[in-house]
């Protein structure tokens, strides 16, 4: 009898419809995020991931964001050699 009402309380749990308190991003701003981001993979040397590290934990904020914030700064400021014709990015 008591397997009855686990086996009961558990389906009951797992087919409960979402309630007004539960958090749900919209599914549109999801979809869109994963749209426009790639995964990279690279290496670094141990002292510049340390301090990618401690930026993130000083600053509250992921080590992605960190990154991502720094690359955009170095493309804002990049401008090519002068001998070099610039090419469309």
């Amino acid at each position: 009898m008591a397997k009855k009402q686990i086996v009961a309380g558990l389906s009951g749990l797992l087919n409960a419809a979402p309630t007004a308190t539960t958090a749900q991003a919209p599914a549109t701003e999801a979809a869109e995020d994963r749209g426009r981001k790639t995964v990279l993979s690279f290496s670094v040397d141990e002292t510049t991931a340390e301090n990618i590290r401690y930026i993130a934990y000083y600053d509250r904020k992921k080590l992605s964001a960190v990154i991502t914030e720094a690359l955009a700064r170095y493309i804002e400021d990049w401008t090519p050699a002068p001998q070099e014709k610039p090419r469309k990015l």
